[in-house]
């Protein structure tokens, strides 16, 4: 599992990479995806703040004859 300081690392790393691009729809499309990795970090660290962070919660849910 993924966690919070991964996500962050990695929405960093795209923050980095974006301050070196020269075309500026590439440092666009950078911080977009930068942005939606510290989504992901704050969906994380509330799923493990609320315990629901589990693996395989999803398919429980889906699954009507458990």
């Amino acid at each position: 599992m993924t966690t919070r300081s991964q996500y962050l690392n990695k929405a960093n790393d795209c923050a980095s990479a974006a301050k070196k691009a020269r075309d500026p729809a590439e440092r666009v499309a950078l911080l977009q995806v930068s942005q939606c990795f510290i989504l992901l970090a704050d969906y994380v660290a509330a799923r493990h703040e609320r315990g629901t962070a589990r693996r395989g919660d999803e398919q429980q849910a889906a699954s009507p004859d458990s």
